[in-house]
């Protein structure tokens, strides 16, 4: 005779300090949630009747990380407009692709991490930098570094990276007026290994 297991009824008669404890070693072992893991634990702490329990259940550090995140991407949104940016049809015009489905061009190359695109509001705009108008590319060093500092999971983050000044070079430029003004690239990667030596 089998009994039917009711994983659902199991953990709603667990305490509410049990429940968050495996529901964060859950979320935070599983590669899945990667991009959302510390904004989901820090979700989890921010409850104005969170109990002591449940609070202690979520790493202090994922509550701090989030934070940070959230700053640089707050930021990040700010600086956006500052800067020219591209609508997915017009990286396909500028990298003169023959792709009917003139979305997928910028698509494709944001999901495998080549580009940083940010949505906003449903649809995605793509810092201009990335792009070379006179050679219809990616500039090669900004697909580079977007793979080395996970673009593909931290747009925002890597987006304000490489437009946000940078103690490295004189007042006020970024690594993404390096991109633009070219033969620049070896600073550009060497700025980029610091940060990711940090």
């Amino acid at each position: 005779m089998t009994v039917e297991h009711d994983l659902g009824q199991e953990l709603r008669a667990l305490p509410d300090g049990e429940f968050f404890s495996i529901l964060s070693r859950e979320v935070q072992s599983r590669d899945s949630m990667r991009s959302v893991r510390d904004v989901l634990l820090s979700l989890m702490v921010s409850g104005p009747t969170l109990s002591e329990s449940i609070a202690a259940a979520v790493p202090a550090h994922t509550v701090t990380t989030s934070i940070a995140r959230a700053r640089i991407e707050t930021a990040a949104r700010q600086a956006i407009f500052e800067h020219p940016h591209l609508e997915p049809g017009d990286v396909a015009d500028v990298l003169r692709s023959r792709d009917s489905n003139r979305r997928s061009t910028a698509s494709r190359l944001r999901d495998r991490g080549d580009i940083v695109g940010y949505e906003i509001g449903g649809r995605y705009l793509y810092p201009s930098f990335q792009f070379d108008a006179a050679t219809a590319k990616i500039r090669p060093v900004v697909a580079e570094v977007n793979h080395l500092l996970d673009a593909k999971h931290d747009p925002w983050g890597v987006g304000s990276w490489w437009i946000s000044p940078s103690g490295w070079l004189d007042e006020g430029l970024s690594p993404a007026d390096l991109a633009v003004e070219g033969g620049q690239d070896e600073r550009i990667r060497a700025i980029a290994r610091d940060l990711t030596a940090a």
